[in-house]
């Protein structure tokens, strides 16, 4: 009998940011291998992505529409009924959001825990008087999946994390590293290009605290001949990030770009002096390396997995001391080459990634998980 495997694609394409690519390059890298073309494949998509993801991986694969959305009640109560009228051997859900009703087999990618360690009402764009009653929700959702589901992580720092936190058997988790969009790749351009002046300092990404922008903002004052671009959907923490800048003096520095598709920020990347990383806690982190990919030198933070990803490709700083991120804006300006260097370390970094790797790892993890190998009470 062919296996049956449904792979949960609702959240594909880059409008759901790392989610999505995750997904999108995945599902494009899987398509490539042979040995998976033996399985009979179910994408759940929504109704509004149906014709894209079509174009992308043509009549492969059979498409279920659904419009039950991620996070919602419907989810966690009606996409089990949809699960098992479709009698999958093995479902993939690509993001942490598994419903408590579903005890099929299963595979679970968790891109991060964030919300172990970003608390509080401040930290969400939902209501905030719903908060508690969703963290502890979300805190009975992660252990369940985490000791019932066999599980993929992007970065070796969460699976450390979720061993020594949960005790599970080193067998049930996987890390797969994340790669690079091929097309950020082929639009780089042939050389560098000179950073555009006055100089600008580039983020892209969203605004939650964990994100840590604000360390940008304190730095600004110490850097006059600088501003800050900015890329991403804007919502209530954008309004307080700009509250910030007007408090701090420096809201002449930034500019709020908004959110832009790939082809639109491809020369922004390309001409900024740098991108600024400053995020305590990240799951894989592809903006770096699509900086990287682009020719745009990265000042990172010395934290969560992007020591891990980013190699010694990159200036690290203290994320928690302006005056530190100064220090080595100052240094990438000081330092004849230094530029130039880091680029042509950015370039051998994101080499080492590729998505036909991911999709190896994760037609293992789809096998083993389908032979049994792995103990698993779900």
């Amino acid at each position: 009998m062919i296996p049956h495997l449904v792979i949960d694609a609702r959240l594909y394409g880059s409008r759901h940011t790392g989610i999505g690519r995750y997904t999108k390059n995945l599902l494009l890298a899987l398509n490539q291998i042979p040995s998976f073309r033996k399985y009979n494949i179910s994408l759940l998509v929504y109704p509004e992505i149906e014709d894209e993801i079509r174009l992308d991986l043509g009549n492969r694969y059979n498409y279920v529409v659904t419009k039950i959305r991620h996070y919602s009640f419907s989810e966690q109560f009606l996409l089990p009924f949809v699960l098992y009228s479709l009698k999958p051997t093995l479902v993939h859900f690509t993001h942490f959001n598994k419903p408590l009703l579903y005890l099929g087999y299963s595979v679970v990618t968790i891109h991060d825990l964030i919300k172990h360690f970003s608390l509080g009402p401040d930290t969400t764009t939902r209501s905030p008087a719903l908060y508690h009653l969703k963290h502890l929700s979300y805190r009975l959702l992660t252990w369940w999946v985490i000791k019932t589901t066999a599980l993929i992580v992007p970065s070796d720092f969460w699976r450390q994390f979720i061993l020594k936190h949960y005790k599970i058997s080193p067998a049930r988790i996987t890390t797969t590293h994340e790669a690079v969009d091929p097309k950020f790749i082929s639009s780089r351009p042939t050389q560098p290009l000179a950073p555009s002046k006055p100089y600008y300092l580039l983020y892209i990404g969203n605004l939650y605290p964990h994100k840590n922008v604000n360390v940008i903002l304190e730095a600004l004052p110490l850097l006059p001949n600088f501003k800050l671009c900015l890329i991403g959907q804007k919502n209530i923490f954008t309004d307080r990030l700009l509250a910030s800048a007007k408090k701090l003096g420096v809201h002449h520095q930034v500019k709020m770009l908004g959110y832009l598709n790939d082809s639109q920020f491809t020369k922004i990347y390309a001409t900024a002096f740098c991108l600024v990383h400053p995020s305590l806690l990240e799951g894989f982190s592809l903006t770096g390396l699509e900086a990287m990919a682009l020719n745009c030198p990265v000042i990172a933070a010395q934290a969560s997995c992007l020591p891990e990803v980013y190699g010694d490709s990159v200036l690290y700083f203290n994320p928690t001391d302006p005056q530190d991120l100064v220090s080595q804006i100052t240094r990438l300006v000081s330092v004849p080459n230094l530029r130039n260097q880091l680029i042509a370390k950015g370039l051998k970094q994101v080499s080492k990634y590729s998505w036909a790797k991911t999709a190896s790892l994760t037609l293992a993890v789809y096998q083993s998980r389908l032979l049994g190998k792995q103990h698993d009470p779900s």
